[in-house]
């Protein structure tokens, strides 16, 4: 079962990463064409209206890391009957979100002008911007629809599938909203591309749940019992906290920049956070799918094995936040400047503060997998309402009354992040999950951030005696690739987290080697 469950977390995350770097890429040639044939007020336009509608998607609840949990188990067991219970309640939940969505969005119509500082910013040739509003709001709600499949996809150690669904999707939309761009430089036809994809992606994925799990569709009147529904009630509840917290801190930053600063500003912070959010779901996608296997773990195994299971990933959590943050915080203005133009470059301050609160969040990413895996949602259900009133009151209090800008907006997202998650999360999963003291993980988690700090002042005193132009990026590059990965060797070399990886790679690259010495033979 071990064996199974590392295996099935290596694929799917392997694959995942493969996924994302292709998707990264992709985004930036398509942000690239939409910025030279559209501008930065279409960018502020883009960056605002997802914003409003991550705040919309509070609606969800948080159903679906409730209604995953419990799939878990009956997943692992083999009951069928469970299983289509819960994912006939899931379909039925989703379906009524996704109207939900929708409607409450057309609500916000008639107040849109609110969200923006000057309709002078407003670009010419604009169609109506309730029409634009639309047709985002058509493909975040459509969203929903068959949608729910994709989780017992990702819940049945299969994520992989969903990561080549996502990719060969992400493809298609990529290259045909590029030629759109260039051909008819137009934004609605580019939005509607987007949606259409959107929902193929999810009628292909709906597709294959079907074949994978035939008995859905024999037990589709299959219903959830009572104590299953109030165990998914209860943990909604919990979730609808953290949902919220959620939705406020990562949904409302373009939303106030938007309103207090201006839609151009907006569209900069967005390259920004674009490029932030590409490397954060690459990292998501890498930790993400062992959640499944983690959820199994937790349903069988002992608390030592757990804890054990616990480090290992931490310290995997670790490397990545460490080694993205160097890289982002060295090569991210450069990277702007070269590409796009020095006018779309923040200062370093800002940048920094842009990084800080990347690296927060990359780091918490064990701690939330712990929490979706276990249930511990009910444990933690206030944090959320803490950490909402903090990160808004605290970010319109440095952005416009102490006239901090953007910074001081990134700034109340980061103090907010400190007084709840930063010690809330381990709390909980150390208190009902562990059950054992989290001084090591403390230990551990202030080593990682010296190191972080070490890997990016170093970095910078090397990369200051190189003139930047296009082939010398290549070099800052290597540098930035290279310091970080040097010190976390020198640092854990001895660690047995550090020789339980390398030992896999080892016996990785072995296998592929005696695969390949079989095949000359």
């Amino acid at each position: 079962m071990a064996k199974s469950r590392i295996e099935s977390s290596i694929k799917n995350s392997s694959v995942a990463l493969l996924a994302q770097g292709i998707n990264v890429i992709l985004n930036f040639i398509t942000r690239t064409i939409f910025i030279r044939f559209l501008g930065a007020s279409y960018l502020g336009i883009n960056g605002l209206f997802t914003n409003i509608l991550l705040v919309l998607s509070f609606a969800e609840l948080g159903f679906g890391t409730a209604i995953i949990y419990m799939l878990y188990e009956p997943l692992a067991k083999s009951d069928h009957r469970q299983v289509s219970a819960v994912m006939n309640f899931y379909k039925k939940i989703y379906n009524y979100i996704g109207v939900t969505i929708f409607g409450a969005g057309l609500m916000l119509i008639p107040f849109l002008d609110f969200f923006i500082n000057s309709s002078e910013e407003l670009p010419q040739g604009l169609p109506p911007l309730w029409f634009i509003y639309v047709l985002y709001l058509l493909n975040s709600s459509t969203s929903y629809f068959f949608n729910y499949k994709r989780s017992i996809i990702t819940a049945s150690q299969n994520g992989y599938l969903d990561s080549f669904n996502a990719l060969t999707y992400n493809i298609l939309r990529n290259i045909i909203q590029c030629i759109s761009l260039v051909v008819w430089k137009s934004f609605v036809l580019y939005l509607l591309i987007q949606i259409i994809c959107t929902m193929l992606s999810n009628l292909s994925m709906a597709r294959k749940a079907d074949k994978l799990f035939p008995y859905l569709r024999k037990n589709n009147a299959e219903k959830l019992d009572k104590k299953s529904l109030i165990i998914i009630l209860k943990n909604v509840l919990a979730m609808s906290m953290h949902k919220l917290s959620s939705v406020i801190v990562s949904g409302t930053d373009n939303i106030l920049i938007s309103k207090l600063i201006g839609l151009a500003a907006t569209g900069y912070y967005s390259n920004y956070m674009m490029i932030t959010s590409a490397i954060r779901t690459v990292y998501i996608q890498v930790l993400s799918p062992i959640t499944a296997s983690v959820g199994n773990l937790m349903a069988v195994e002992s608390k030592e094995k757990l804890r054990l299971f616990l480090n290992r990933m931490f310290f995997l959590n670790a490397c990545i936040a460490v080694f993205c943050s160097s890289c982002l915080a060295t090569l991210i203005n450069p990277f702007i400047f070269l590409f796009w133009g020095a006018e779309y470059v923040f200062p370093y301050w800002t940048v920094i503060l842009i990084i800080i609160n990347f690296y927060l969040n990359c780091m918490r990413q064990t701690m939330t997998i712990m929490i979706d895996a276990g249930g511990l949602f009910g444990k933690n259900k206030w944090k959320g309402i803490v950490e909402a009133v903090i990160n808004l009151g605290a970010s319109i209090l440095f952005a416009s009354s102490l006239d901090m800008g953007i910074d001081g907006i990134i700034l109340g997202t980061i103090v907010s992040f400190v007084f709840t998650n930063l010690w809330w999360d381990p709390f909980v999963v150390f208190k009902y999950a562990i059950q054992d003291k989290a001084w090591g993980y403390i230990k551990d988690y202030i080593l990682y951030a010296g190191i972080s700090v070490l890997s990016v002042v170093l970095s910078l005193i090397v990369e200051h005696y190189i003139s930047l132009t296009l082939v010398t990026f290549v070099l800052y590059c290597i540098i930035s690739l290279v310091i970080p990965v040097l010190l976390l060797v020198l640092f854990f070399r001895k660690e047995d987290s550090f020789r339980y990886y390398w030992e896999m790679v080892k016996k990785k690259i072995r296998l592929i080697g005696e695969k390949n010495g079989s095949k000359k033979s």
